[in-house]
């Protein structure tokens, strides 16, 4: 059946994607692909494999959700500054055959006769008294919501989806019942609170508290990667607290019977809920709890005994506690390594022999560090035969306790010295950078060629703090001179404007410190400030003052009005001391802008509302307040009266994700609500928005806001490294929750979001030099991180000259 690009897609819930660098070397060998490719894989199907580019794999990640082809290719393209059509047409093909082969589900597959895989209720409509906030999730026989209740609160709706006119009854209004009596018997210890249960719409459901957490693998991960003592203590810390949370279930009578990491979240103290109690089991036949439901599970987490009723074929076994603790001993294996305990194959037959026949591979065989105390209590939860291992869950518990975090001594070879990939980005975009570099000597493109987000003068801005984090003499006098490079490109066609990318005059104005020549003075003006040059400074001022007046589009941060408003507290801040520059005309034009941007939003109704589609920071609300909050601190202006009404009308609209908060992308629009981590419409902005509001104002709210905003920065795992959208802005917000309230854990969580971006991350090939929108910013950010006390992220937080 042709595919319908009107409809949603969606990645069924069996499909892997793995890189092949996982995959063993015999796999490998069968298969043609290159090293960064991933293998496209079901487990529970019977078609084969597929390899996939990385490109495809990022794209295809996004039907995660249940998504049109056209919107997973306009958030993919938007991401990589990339044009939509030329992605929708390479990737058409792809996704014929991914659907065709059973990989991506279309809704009303079958000629209308399956279910479509669109949900029953969108966002905003009103359900058992709570209104929906977003789907949470859209599987074959099921819908997960998040619910705002009536009273304040949320809520999890899980109800059953409806079945093809004549189909046999499915399992899953039974399974719903059997999940709502095990929640009953533990009362939301170590597990969701059951809320409510009944029909609605003649839909079985259950209505669950919501549990403010993270998957295992993901909060796992990070203490992993942190290595150490103190990453090795919260992380068997983690490994103890799951173990005792299968204990405490076992002790009341429950076995789970499905445990894998996605069953198992983890909240921002380090606290454990398990979920997804629709295949469990009461230990006790006569203890009122249902009957023993048929198995379910993940092959990765499959005990021997239940792969060889598979593989004979015969009945499954019933979910058993020797059973179990194979699972969560495998589960535990993969928290500690980040890899299962074997490389396993694609196929389903030849991983059921495996599971049961090899043994564990040792943590080292796994590139992780030898830990010989946990691997020994791992391998006997992960014994062939139930009888070799623990007696109960409360034994592997016990032993798991004694597990200590300490490094044994090393044996092996020192690791050899090198650069690090964050190290390399930034000696490589230096060496671009340098003035016999190649992006002096051959020139730039494409246009935009001068401004601040993707030009010559973004470059300057970038050379100058680095120099003023290295104290480098040298490096300020390369952003001088690329400053000069920048003021003489200013009449040359297409130093600010690219209509191709959607930079037109139109659209951005003509005033914008980051579009317009504004920001190159404003450049200028801060490189004679670190030059010691107090003239030079004020005759930048100046034509920065009149640049800025010119006309701007709109109100917003990133285009508009607020823009300029920033821009003037930057250099504000920037004055030295004295009467060597008169700061007058400076206060007089950011005390005029503010009123002018104030006239406007007074006139607004409620931020839900108003006129404007962007809550953010880039295009929206969150920027007007940040612009605001800045001028008025440095200027040491009274705030506006309407902010802090403005201010909670923008946290009314935060959506509860993991273990932090997210706000719309757009508003006004119909359909879910679009999110994203990064800075210019997404967590991370608003984590700045949040920290300003809290040093300005002193409300304890608007700190708690910024840690949940930071905690979303931190764990989304989107790919994308730029300083606008990507990990390198995320880490220049951790950087300021970590100088706003000095806990080190989140500059720690900054240095592995850049981390991140230098590895594994994805930059737009078009623009590597770009401050924005390029790998240069990786480059700045790099540099900061070298001395974080005294960071900033780039034009849009103040150095901090006036404390």
């Amino acid at each position: 059946m042709p595919l319908n690009l009107s409809g949603q897609l969606a990645l069924t819930d069996d499909v892997l994607l793995i890189p092949v660098r996982e995959l063993p070397e015999e796999s490998l060998a069968q298969i043609d692909c290159g090293p960064d490719d991933f293998a496209l894989s079901r487990l529970q199907a019977r078609s084969g494999s597929k390899i996939v580019d990385p490109g495809s794999a990022a794209l295809l990640q996004r039907f995660r959700e249940p998504r049109t082809v056209v919107e997973a290719v306009i958030l993919f393209s938007r991401e990589r500054s990339l044009d939509p059509n030329e992605v929708l047409e390479g990737a058409y093909p792809l996704i014929r055959s991914l659907a065709e082969a059973g990989f991506l589900v279309p809704a009303g597959e079958d000629g209308g006769t399956a279910p479509s895989r669109a949900p029953r209720w969108s966002a905003g409509a009103s359900l058992l008294g709570g209104v929906v906030e977003r789907t949470v999730q859209v599987l074959d026989d099921s819908e997960l919501y998040l619910l705002a209740r009536a009273g304040g609160g949320h809520s999890v709706i899980k109800v059953e989806r409806p079945l093809p006119a004549g189909a046999p009854s499915g399992p899953v209004r039974e399974q719903l019942r059997r999940e709502a009596a095990f929640l009953e018997r533990l009362d939301g210890d170590g597990a969701p609170a059951l809320l409510g249960q009944g029909e609605v719409d003649g839909r079985a459901y259950l209505e669950l508290d919501f549990v403010a957490g993270v998957e295992a693998t993901a909060a796992a991960a990070e203490w992993r990667e942190r290595g150490g003592e103190d990453g090795r203590r919260v992380l068997v810390a983690l490994l103890q607290e799951i173990a005792g949370a299968y204990a405490a279930l076992h002790r009341r009578g429950v076995l789970h019977g499905d445990v894998h990491p996605r069953n198992v979240l983890v909240g921002r103290d380090g606290g454990v809920w398990l979920i997804d109690f629709g295949v469990a089991r009461g230990l006790d036949p006569a203890g009122g709890l249902p009957q023993p439901a048929d198995r379910g599970g993940v092959p990765f987490f499959f005990e021997p005994e239940l792969a060889r009723a598979y593989l004979e074929p015969s009945p499954a076994p019933p979910a058993s506690e020797a059973g179990e603790q194979f699972a969560l001993a495998a589960l535990l294996y993969s928290l500690a390594t980040g890899a299962h305990w074997r490389d396993f194959s694609l196929g389903r037959e030849e991983m059921l022999r495996e599971i049961c026949g090899e043994e564990p591979l040792a943590f080292a065989e796994r590139g992780a560090a030898p830990w010989p105390e946990l691997e020994a209590v791992l391998r006997q939860g992960l014994a062939k035969r139930p009888e070799e291992r623990y007696p109960s869950l409360a034994a592997f518990a016990a032993a798991l306790a004694a597990v200590p975090a300490t490094l044994a001594p090393s044996t092996g070879r020192a690791a050899r010295a090198g650069q690090s990939p964050l190290d390399r980005v930034l000696a490589e975009n230096l060496e671009r950078a340098a003035p016999d570099g190649p992006w002096m000597t051959d020139g730039i493109a494409p246009a935009p060629t001068a401004s601040v987000n993707y030009g010559a003068a973004g470059i300057a801005l970038g050379l100058l703090q680095i120099a003023q984090r290295r104290g480098d003499a040298g490096l300020l006098a390369a952003a001088d001179l690329w400053t000069r490079r920048a003021a003489r490109a200013m009449g040359e066609e297409g130093a600010f404007y690219n209509p191709e990318i959607e930079i037109s005059r139109e659209m951005v104005g003509e005033s914008s410190p980051y579009h317009s020549p504004s920001g190159i003075h404003a450049t200028a003006a801060l490189v004679a400030r670190a030059q010691g040059d107090p003239m030079g400074q004020g005759e930048a001022v100046a034509a920065f003052l009149e640049a800025a007046g010119r006309p701007a589009a709109g109100l917003d941060l990133t285009l508009g009005r607020a823009s300029t408003l920033l821009g003037a507290a930057i250099l504000l801040d920037a004055v030295p001391a004295g009467e060597l520059l008169d700061a007058g005309p400076l206060r007089a034009f950011g005390d005029t802008a503010l009123a002018e941007l104030w006239q406007a939003l007074d006139a607004k109704p409620e931020i839900a509302r108003s006129d404007v589609q962007y809550p953010g920071i880039a295009h929206g609300w969150a920027g007007f307040l940040y612009a605001t909050l800045q001028w008025c601190r440095i200027a040491g202006a009274p705030v506006p009266a309407g902010v802090e009404q403005r201010l909670a009308e923008l946290a009314a609209l935060a959506l509860p994700v993991g273990r932090g908060l997210q706000w719309p992308w757009v508003l006004h629009q119909p359909g879910e609500p679009a999110t994203m981590p990064g800075w210019c419409n997404g967590s991370c902005g608003y984590v700045f928005l949040w920290t300003a509001a809290h040093r300005s104002l002193g409300d304890a709210r608007w700190l708690d806001l910024a840690v949940l905003a930071a905690w979303d920065s931190w764990d989304a795992q989107e790919p994308i490294v730029t300083l606008c959208c990507g990990l390198a802005g995320r880490a220049y917000a951790l950087l300021n929750l970590y100088r706003h309230t000095g806990e080190r854990v989140w500059l720690d969580r900054a240095r592995a979001l850049a981390r991140r971006a230098a590895k594994d991350g994805h930059t737009p090939a078009e623009y590597p030099h770009s401050l924005w929108k390029g790998s240069f910013g990786l480059a700045v950010l790099a540099a900061d991180l070298e001395q974080p006390d005294e960071s900033a992220m780039p034009l849009f937080e103040p150095v901090g000259y006036g404390g």
